[in-house]
């Protein structure tokens, strides 16, 4: 099991939701790690949107964000508008770390991407 990403991700949802297991959001943590290490995209969203919120782990918003961007990056439909809906900038928030310019840097990384030949080449969005 400890190979297979794709069967600790589906054992860390289970643990999540408490479909045919007890809930245990902390140990669905682990196992949801263990896939995105793999590169397992929705185990990566997964980890970001419980990093973003609290759930079953501390919350730590730039790990969610690198988590969430990985996701984006390997493909996952819904974590480049989750990680746009993130960055947006909300008056009177405090974003610590998180600068205008960081912020947009970021935005510029998932909106954009490289082709083979190091052209910046804009990505389709999926709203």
């Amino acid at each position: 099991m400890y190979e297979h990403p794709q069967a600790q991700y589906e054992l860390g949802v289970a643990l999540y939701t408490g479909e045919g297991v007890v809930e245990n959001e902390e140990e669905a943590i682990k196992w949801f790690r263990l896939a995105s290490e793999q590169n397992h995209p929705a185990a990566c969203y997964m980890l970001g949107d419980c990093l973003l919120d609290g759930s079953g782990v501390e919350m730590d918003r730039g790990a969610a964000l690198e988590w969430l961007i990985r996701s984006s990056e390997l493909g996952h439909r819904g974590a480049r508008s989750r990680v746009m809906a993130v960055l947006e900038k909300k008056e009177g928030e405090d974003y610590g770390r998180f600068t205008d310019a960081s912020r947009q840097t970021l935005k510029e990384h998932v909106l954009h991407s490289v082709d083979n030949q190091g052209r910046k080449i804009k990505r389709r969005t999926t709203r």
